[in-house]
């Protein structure tokens, strides 16, 4: 039974990725028999494997270029949460699901809110709440937002 979720899953993806016009993939996958079977390492024997194995390989030859690379279940834990989630849901059939886009960076996500403009003035960073709580002012190019966020900070 697993054997054939992992072929289905790996089905699904091809036919995803060529519905995309992608013809030039690199698959990860965790499942070392549907990988060495496709790669033609190890025989399919199971007899209820063989129609998902015969219809891969239609898959497969669709692409100019498709490299497997299996990689071990300790290293797949992202993608397991992802397949976790995605099996909590029931979607209905008329329902269109967009691709998700999976951004990596290289940096921490909060460095991409620090405004490189900014001025560092020499005041610490506490400046402004000291000055609002001791002489009830605010910065002079302080927004509405701002304000109220350090009324609700000095509280």
């Amino acid at each position: 039974m697993n054997n054939i979720v992992e072929y289905e899953a790996y089905i699904l993806g091809l036919k995803t990725a060529l519905e995309l016009g992608i013809i030039q993939i690199e698959v990860f996958g965790d499942s070392n028999l549907v990988l060495r079977h496709i790669q033609g390492h190890w025989k399919t024997r199971d007899v209820k494997l063989w129609p998902y194995h015969a219809y891969l390989e239609l898959l497969v030859w669709r692409f100019d270029d498709l490299s497997n690379k299996h990689l071990p279940r300790t290293q797949n834990q992202f993608f397991d949460v992802l397949a976790t989630l995605a099996s909590m849901i029931d979607i209905p059939t008329d329902t269109v699901v967009r691709p998700l886009l999976i951004e990596s960076r290289s940096v921490p996500a909060y460095c991409c809110l620090i405004d490189e403009a900014e001025l560092d003035d020499g005041l610490p960073w506490y400046h402004d709440i000291y000055q609002f709580l001791r002489l009830g002012i605010y910065h002079e190019v302080t927004t509405t937002k701002d304000k109220r966020a350090l009324r609700q900070l000095v509280t």
